[in-house]
């Protein structure tokens, strides 16, 4: 005896608009060359001198207006080079602050050891600010990748979501007053080159 299940109608209605909502939940997504872009004149890559001087002619500063920070015996750009590399610049004055963030070139690079491979900027928070913010990095960045509360670019954008950045790609991402301009490609390359040096075969 066969058994037939009926569904009410609306039932049917209700579940096929669902589908058709959830299809249309997630939005389109655009790649963006963010290797491109700069924060402040800094863009990932440059060296050392390169991201000082774009610093100093975007914020109007001379050198000693930047603090440098050099890495500690034992730290990664000590391994790699072979000597104490700066890993960051940082400018700050009055809640304004930049710090860029670099990691050892590989292969090692003997007359350009250092890397940009992060750029962080930041104003003091106010709505008012947070609106400007948004607004000059919408002019100057141009279309966003995927949408959200605040803008976001990337190199590769998630297809499936709709919603961030794939993970080890570049990306420039926005939060209240804050932005970042991020290309993990380099401190990837740090990592397999850590990772070949403790390389072994194990004598059992």
């Amino acid at each position: 005896m066969k058994i037939r299940l009926q569904y009410p109608l609306y039932l049917v209605v209700l579940s096929s608009s669902f589908m058709s909502v959830s299809a249309n939940a997630i939005p389109p997504v655009k790649a963006v060359d963010v290797k491109s872009f700069d924060v402040g004149g800094v863009k990932t890559g440059m060296s050392i001198e390169e991201a000082q001087a774009a610093m100093q002619k975007n914020f109007g500063i001379n050198s000693a207006q930047i603090r440098a920070s050099k890495s500690m015996e034992g730290q990664t750009p000590g391994i790699v080079t072979g000597s104490k590399q700066i890993m960051h610049l940082v400018y700050e004055d009055k809640g304004t602050r930049m710090q860029v963030n670099f990691e050892p070139r590989v292969p090692y690079n003997k007359s350009n050891p250092m890397a940009v491979s992060q750029v962080l900027y930041e104003i003091p928070w106010t709505k008012e600010n947070e609106d400007n913010m948004v607004k000059a990095a919408l002019e100057k960045y141009g279309p966003v990748s995927t949408g959200g509360v605040f803008p976001v670019w990337c190199e590769k954008p998630m297809p499936s979501s709709g919603m961030g950045c794939e993970s080890g790609t570049a990306s420039l991402t926005m939060g209240n007053t804050k932005i970042q301009l991020l290309d993990p490609s380099w401190q990837n390359a740090v990592i397999s080159y850590m990772d070949q040096q403790k390389k072994t075969k194990p004598k059992l």
